[in-house]
């Protein structure tokens, strides 16, 4: 399922390189501390996450971490 991002979020993912051609990898931590690894971004706008998180609201949603190539 696809989660659309609001401007905030996808202002904050422009800042940060690209994994590949239209998407970043990214750690998704939420404000219960639960962290949600390796996850697709597409064009900085949409969140790629499994059925498992199907209820994920943005509000949830504390920070994204751009997973950068030999840095994290």
């Amino acid at each position: 399922m696809k989660l659309k991002l609001n401007k905030y979020w996808t202002e904050h993912l422009l800042k940060y390189p690209e994994t590949g051609m239209g998407y970043q990898r990214v750690d998704v931590i939420l404000k219960s501390g639960q962290v949600i690894k390796n996850i697709v971004v597409l064009n900085a706008e949409d969140l790629v996450l499994s059925d498992e998180y199907k209820d994920l609201r943005l509000d949830e949603i504390k920070d994204l971490h751009v997973l950068i190539k030999g840095k994290r």
